[in-house]
């Protein structure tokens, strides 16, 4: 009997062990992003709510405060406007009513 229960709890861990090694740890980003749109160019306005990318998703120019930084690193000022797909959402508090958060951004290609 006590055997079996060396054996069973065995088993359990080993299965426990491979589940956890299995388990996709990049849920919190998402493999494609939705929407499109076309960053149109920097916000090199000096103010206190100014500065980073604006963005024209539909018929709306919007503005992203800041950009998933390897996505930002990739970005070469030559290239605007860029064609991209993103997944954005309101700033919940913002400043000057423009601005976006982008959760998901990908070149369209």
């Amino acid at each position: 009997m006590k055997n079996y229960i060396l054996l069973l709890a065995a088993v359990i861990g080993v299965g426990i062990f491979f589940s956890a090694c299995c388990e996709d740890h990049h849920d919190d980003e998402p493999d494609t992003c939705a929407e499109e749109g076309i960053i149109i160019g920097i916000d090199f306005r000096e103010c206190a709510c100014c500065g980073g990318w604006f963005i024209e998703i539909g018929n709306d120019t919007l503005r992203a405060p800041d950009l998933p930084q390897a996505f930002r690193e990739s970005l070469d000022p030559n290239e605007f406007p860029l064609p991209v797909y993103l997944d954005w959402a309101p700033v919940e508090t913002p400043c000057l009513g423009d601005e976006i958060e982008v959760a998901c951004i990908q070149r369209q290609e």
